[in-house]
């Protein structure tokens, strides 16, 4: 998969996640704060993604540094390729 198709992956699962959450949101450039993500669904949403993607996939600085779902989609693949075990190891 590429790195483009992985983004929209995780975009889509963020979207999902977040309307769970009761969240507004519809697309990748919505933001968590503005659809109504408070710090409580910050954590909330922060452990589905350890859930998901692995522990340290969406940091906190991360998820309050840039908000909008297309920017924590890209920190969750930069995270998850920073932390992935080394093929072999």
């Amino acid at each position: 998969m590429s790195d483009t198709a992985d983004e929209q992956h995780v975009e889509a699962w963020l979207i999902g996640a977040c309307q769970a959450l009761g969240l507004n949101v519809t697309a990748a450039e919505d933001d968590f704060f503005e659809a109504g993500g408070t710090s409580l669904s910050a954590m909330k949403l922060i452990a589905r993604v350890e859930e998901t993607f692995g522990e340290d996939a969406l940091p906190p600085d991360d998820l309050f540094a840039e908000s909008s779902l297309r920017a924590l989609a890209s920190a969750i693949e930069r995270n998850r390729c920073r932390t992935a075990p080394l093929a072999g190891s």
